[in-house]
């Protein structure tokens, strides 16, 4: 029996007075890498931005898709896969989701809180704590379905990293469509891949691997997904 991987989406929400434009939503791209890598997809399910207590235990391991806002969810969805030590893969928000979810950590380390990921990330959130920064030169095209080639650029790969060893290679052309990056690699993350421009593409750690440029556009990078489902990420 194949993996179930617990796909978590980007959402819009709270945006307007119409409460039929609060959505969920998973793009095709991704799921069609996850069965191609011979993965079982379902979607991971949170209600008005917070995943249930135990909404999430069923999974095997999750993948966080990219999207426009880190929410409550994606901190929460690191925060069980960190703990339960299962497969997480992110990607372009997905990333920063990460790198979000570290830096809280190391602002828990600083002011001694011991409480739910979550409930600090809020809080930093109120006091306008800065998970991203802008970044430019990285959406320059519309992807179509004619123009994946053109929203490509260099990435560049850690020599000793997990993300070379799986993709057998010291860099690729990667998919991008972002206009802020994570703002630096916090402490229980390494630095797995890098831009021309010095933004960062890729973090790594135990279990987790977050990549900046979108691999679910076509299937150079299926190694990632395939790395996912078999539980060998």
């Amino acid at each position: 029996m194949s993996r179930l991987i617990g796909v978590v989406p980007t959402a819009r929400l709270f945006e307007g007075d119409d409460p039929y434009q609060d959505n969920y939503v998973f793009v095709n791209s991704y799921m069609r890498r996850l069965a191609e890598a011979g993965g079982t997809a379902a979607g991971a399910l949170p209600v008005d931005g917070y995943f249930a207590p135990g909404a999430l235990e069923k999974f095997d391991a999750l993948l966080l898709c990219g999207g426009r806002k880190i929410w409550p969810y994606h901190i929460q969805a690191v925060e069980h896969a960190v703990c339960a030590g299962k497969p997480l893969l992110g990607v372009c928000l997905g990333m920063q989701s990460i790198c979000a979810y570290f830096m809280v950590k190391e602002q828990a380390r600083t002011c001694g809180f011991t409480g739910p990921a979550v409930e600090l990330f809020e809080r930093m959130k109120r006091e306008k704590y800065f998970f991203t920064r802008p970044v430019s030169g990285h959406w320059v095209v519309p992807l179509t379905r004619t123009t994946v080639d053109a929203v490509k650029h260099p990435v560049h790969f850690a020599p000793q990293s997990r993300l070379s060893a799986l993709l057998g290679r010291q860099e690729t052309m990667g998919a991008s469509m972002h206009n802020y990056r994570a703002d630096h690699v916090p402490q229980g993350l390494q630095l797995a891949a890098w831009a021309d421009d010095g933004c960062i593409e890729g973090v790594e750690g135990e279990n987790i691997l977050g990549v900046q440029f979108h691999p679910e556009v076509d299937t150079v990078h299926l190694a990632l997904f395939q790395a996912l489902a078999t539980g060998t990420l």
